[in-house]
């Protein structure tokens, strides 16, 4: 018996113009002293949420932190000290426009190139205490490697974040309005034992030990002050199985598929098999696939001909939690999600999409 029914949803990982791609900029002040957050752009977020619930979408998968270019202010340790006094402003804004268009988000609070070479950062002069942009060798990946980075990055950071949107938090009301907590995005490229898929931006690695403690701690802060999900986006089908264990605290367990048929060795191609074929026994959500494959796919890439449509007939045919098109912006290599197989979807399946759906 299925726990958690199909929702639908899609990745809005982060907001653009059309021109600027605000990664990691939707919340909070950033690395080069500005603020481009969601408070600043609201109207134009606004727009883009009519769109989405007129798409039909209920769910909705947003990165917060990224690579930790914005939201979090660092002390001379480059260690989480806090947030900054735009981050809250730019993540209410964005929750108070997602709930009233009857669309709950999925915060993803990480995303794998906080772990990447090269990461920016600002840290004081030592002599004139001006601040100095850098460049981090190892990423932040000290942060998570340490138990005084971890303690750091959830104390000042990610409990916070948690807490405000509890029923006994500073924003009760927007409680509803989060779904889903993830630690990070795709982390299989920064485990240091899955070497066959770790990133050569990443220098240091993390034990598997060491994010499954992360993970848990998430899931057990979530459980403890929300009624959210705690999930994770694994990016390949064959690490799905490391994170069904129980004592990581995972309330459904996410896939990512992207299958190519001159790489056919890279990963499974998940169409067609159930959620009991990818060797789990749990819930599983399919969190990101080409929604705009096959006629829209990046140089080199080939995927095999399975539709938009395809995938989300056959999600919801075969028990899944949901399947959400990546990304809805269009701003990438598998361009923009087609609308009208959206629309041909909600005509379908009206009572599992957004009332607001203009099919």
């Amino acid at each position: 018996m299925t726990t958690y029914p199909f929702a639908h949803g899609c990745n809005y990982p982060w907001s653009t113009d059309g021109h600027t791609v605000f990664y990691g900029l939707d919340f909070g002040a950033n690395v080069w002293g500005s603020h481009l957050g969601v408070s600043t752009r609201r109207g134009a977020i606004e727009r883009d949420f009519d769109d989405l619930a007129a798409l039909g979408f209920v769910a909705v998968r947003w990165f917060v932190f990224c690579d930790g270019r914005a939201g979090i202010v660092y002390d001379d340790r480059d260690l989480p000290a806090g947030l900054d006094p735009h981050f809250f402003t730019d993540l209410d804004a964005a929750l108070e426009t997602a709930w009233a268009r009857g669309i709950a988000l999925d915060l993803v609070l990480l995303d794998h190139p906080w772990m990447f070479s090269g990461v920016r950062a600002t840290l004081p002069d030592p002599v004139t205490g001006s601040a100095l942009e850098v460049r981090l060798p190892r990423g932040r990946a000290a942060v998570l490697a340490t138990e005084a980075g971890r303690h750091a990055l959830f104390a000042h950071a990610i409990e916070p974040l948690v807490r405000r949107y509890t029923p006994s938090g500073e924003r009760p009301d927007l409680a509803p309005a989060v779904c889903a907590y993830e630690f990070m995005n795709e982390p299989d490229f920064v485990i240091e034992e899955w070497e066959a898929d770790v990133s050569h931006h990443v220098a240091s690695p993390l034990p598997f030990e060491v994010m499954a403690g992360l993970v848990t701690r998430l899931s057990e802060v979530v459980h403890a002050h929300s009624g959210a999900v705690s999930t994770l986006g694994c990016a390949r089908v064959r690490n799905l199985w490391a994170w069904e264990d129980a004592a990581l605290g995972l309330d459904l367990l996410q896939v990512h598929t992207y299958p190519d048929t001159k790489h056919p060795a890279r990963d499974v191609d998940l169409y067609g098999l159930p959620p009991s074929g990818l060797g789990v026994s749990r819930d599983v959500l399919i969190g990101e696939f080409p929604g705009g494959a096959p006629s829209q796919t990046p140089p080199g890439a080939s995927p095999p001909p399975t539709t938009l449509e395809q995938y989300l007939e056959f999600a919801l045919e075969r028990g899944y939690a949901g399947a959400w098109p990546w990304r809805i912006s269009g701003t990438h290599g598998y361009g923009r999600v087609p609308r009208e197989p959206l629309l041909q979807f909600a005509r379908r399946h009206p009572g599992l999409v957004n009332p607001r759906c203009r099919a």
